[in-house]
């Protein structure tokens, strides 16, 4: 059962998420549209950005979801061989 302090973290991830989801959002989809002498790009990064994090972020993402893969694998493997002995 999920007792008070994990509610807490779940509800403060959940919001982190939700306010990084709405300011990309923002920025990618609406501020293109926003002239740009408007104070309101002074909130966001410069637009050359908005590919770079994403794919920054899927790279980094890619390269540890394979990593794990591969010492998993080796682990099975070893595991294996030292059976078979």
């Amino acid at each position: 059962m999920a007792n008070g302090k994990d509610k807490a973290v779940g509800a403060a991830a959940f919001s982190l998420a939700v306010t990084v989801f709405v300011y990309y959002t923002t920025w990618a989809l609406i501020m293109p549209f926003v002239d740009e002498d408007h104070t309101l790009h002074n909130y966001f990064p410069p637009d050359e950005y908005r590919i770079r994090i994403p794919l920054l972020i899927l790279v980094v993402g890619l390269t540890v979801i394979f990593s794990f893969l591969a010492l998993v694998m080796i682990k099975s493997k070893s595991k294996k061989t030292k059976k078979a002995n």
